[in-house]
């Protein structure tokens, strides 16, 4: 049956309501950019990469359209990337404009009436909306409920990731709900340069499963890795190819901003317009590419964790990168049943030993160069520039370990999920 009940976007069905009596749609989420989101830096960081003012609305029409640009495609790539696509930049945007708006809102006054009679202002209204849309309207009054938004997938990664909390919650859904607690507090206070604050935190929280997203589906697009639909060297079925795409596109805009040489790799290796398999490069080179900017966003590698299964074991390439960027094994920032330990000395042991052996050289070889100096009678001054040589020719060795440490990070990677099933937009 036609669950639209025979409802089109210009003649919309729906729950969510405006003040207007209208109905919201995804669409009008994904379309109301230029005359909304003009002045808001997130948008426009996103319009400009894509060069669109309707970015959304074209990647997702792309998939849709009868004569969009992969209506030849197979259902499973269209369907993956609409969802998606409507999930992670149209909503995920406008949450965003939300809390912009909320922003603006408070600097403008607008906060609230003293008479406990009225309402609250536009400020707190919209900072409540923002809330609304990043949950959606099926997790529940605790999140208990499984829903299909940002909410949602934050909660499907941390299983995934070691990234829940002891509780079982995803640690960056935790995260948003303190900083909306917390944005809330600071409207009512009046404290709009602290709203703002808390906007770009949230930003951050609401990047971090998109990208837990993109890892996966870099892991499993990658024909060489033999799981999920590409085996073998090809995407028989190329489900999981799509999904990639649809979570690089969703931070594409973030990472170009950071570094447009790793935004072109995530392009190259895994555009459905592309190739014709993904991930020529290999999972973990593009992997360790897309850590090299987290810093830049303002996430970390715990942040992220390490793409792991059921068990809590790693998949091979998967472990977290480390935030000194010395490589991967680090931990992820939450809850894990990771089994799998790693019992090698690491780095940082391998860089005291090296150092240690060097020093106790030094000694044995200035000990012998003193007795045969004073052996022969040698002056004070050739001492001081024998102990100088051996200092600078002693600084190489060190220098060198640090640096094949750091080629080893640039040899790992990134992977994008999404949940099987969970095709519907809303």
């Amino acid at each position: 049956s036609d669950s639209c009940f025979g409802k089109t976007t210009s003649d919309a069905k729906g729950n969510s309501i405006k003040g207007s009596g209208e109905i919201r749609t995804i669409y009008g989420f994904a379309t109301s950019g230029l005359e909304k989101m003009s002045e808001e830096p997130w948008w426009n960081i996103y319009r400009d990469y894509w060069n669109d003012d309707n970015y959304a609305d074209t990647f997702i029409q792309n998939a849709l359209a009868a004569d969009g640009a992969w209506s030849s495609r197979s259902d499973a790539l269209r369907a993956e990337l609409s969802a998606k696509g409507a999930k992670y930049q149209a909503v995920w945007m406008y949450v965003i404009h939300e809390m912009e708006d909320a922003v603006a809102d408070c600097r403008a006054g607008d906060i609230f009436d003293n008479e406990a009679s009225n309402s609250a202002g536009d400020s707190p209204h919209a900072w409540d909306e923002a809330w609304a849309f990043y949950a959606g309207s099926l997790e529940g009054t605790d999140g208990s409920g499984t829903g299909y938004l940002l909410h949602d997938l934050a909660e499907k990664r941390c299983s995934q990731f070691g990234t829940c909390s002891e509780s079982g919650s995803a640690i960056a859904n935790d995260n948003a709900l303190a900083i909306a607690d917390a944005g809330l507090e600071k409207i009512l206070d009046e404290d709009c340069d602290g709203v703002a604050d808390e906007l770009d935190k949230m930003v951050v929280q609401m990047t971090i499963p998109v990208i837990q997203g993109l890892v996966r589906y870099l892991y499993l697009a990658d024909p060489v890795v033999n799981e999920g639909t590409c085996t073998d060297g090809v995407c028989t079925y190329d489900k999981e190819w799509a999904e990639g795409w649809a979570f690089a596109a969703a931070v594409l805009p973030q990472v170009d901003s950071c570094n447009s040489t790793v935004a072109q790799l995530l392009v190259d290796n895994l555009d459905v317009d592309g190739p014709a398999t993904p991930l020529a490069d290999g999972y973990e080179y593009v992997k360790a590419q897309l850590e090299s900017t987290y810093s830049c966003m303002s996430i970390s590698c715990a942040d992220i964790g390490e793409y792991q299964d059921s068990d809590g074991v790693v998949y091979p390439g998967m472990e977290a990168c480390t935030d000194d960027g010395s490589g991967t094994g680090g931990g992820g920032g939450g809850s894990s049943k990771k089994k799998s330990n790693n019992n090698s000395l690491g780095t940082a042991g391998l860089i005291v030993i090296i150092v240690v052996a060097i020093i106790v050289a030094l000694g044995i070889l200035f000990a012998v160069g003193y007795r045969y100096r004073s052996a022969n009678y040698q002056s004070v001054e050739l001492i001081e520039t024998n102990k100088k040589a051996s200092e600078v020719e002693l600084e190489t060795p060190t220098k060198n370990v640090i640096q094949t440490d750091e080629s080893k990070v640039s040899m790992e990677e990134v992977v994008l999920t999404t949940e099987e099933g969970k095709n519907d937009i809303l």
